[in-house]
């Protein structure tokens, strides 16, 4: 039983993947495994039929200051389906910058999901930064979101999505 539920692409999803400890086995379930995993299980997690996916901790859980650094998943972008990245607090803004490497400089075409501490003014940049799946407390309902989503009329600095923003507009 998870404590959030799943939006998708604007809509509410049932949560099929899992988020498996490092010294957990892998299962022929869709797994959301650690950056620390993936990369000393490379050659054996090529070799699964199951997708899998990694969380990427913009807190490094005590490894760094900074992070994990979200190019250290170019060698495996390919391979993966979906790419976590948890925000583990309102001011921490590592995971923008991440998503918005992935899809614009990695090209990644998968689920990329918000988790951890997403909340509302936020879900909009989020979203325009490349993130379509989040994980949204379970008290906050479909509609709430979607209203967030569509908030702001403009923005005053680029994403990931086609919205150049406020700045560029002035110019025109």
């Amino acid at each position: 039983m998870t404590d959030y539920h799943l939006v998708i692409d604007g809509a509410t999803a049932e949560e099929s993947w899992t988020y498996l400890d490092d010294d957990a086995a892998l299962s022929d379930a869709p797994s959301i495994i650690s950056l620390t995993r993936l990369k000393d299980e490379a050659d054996a997690l090529a070799e699964r039929s199951a997708p899998f996916g990694v969380i990427l901790r913009a807190d490094g859980l005590g490894k760094t200051d900074l992070g994990e650094d979200v190019r250290e998943l170019a060698p495996f972008i390919d391979r993966l389906a979906l790419i976590a990245i948890h925000f583990p607090a309102y001011r921490n803004g590592r995971g923008y910058s991440a998503a918005r490497v992935l899809r614009e400089e990695f090209n990644f075409t998968g689920q990329l999901r918000a988790t951890g501490d997403v909340l509302y003014d936020q879900w909009a940049m989020m979203n325009r930064c490349g993130i379509n799946a989040f994980e949204l407390a379970a008290n906050i309902d479909l509609a709430t979101f979607q209203t967030a989503l569509g908030e702001l009329s403009g923005a005053y600095q680029p994403a990931a999505d086609q919205n150049r923003g406020a700045l560029w507009a002035r110019g025109k």
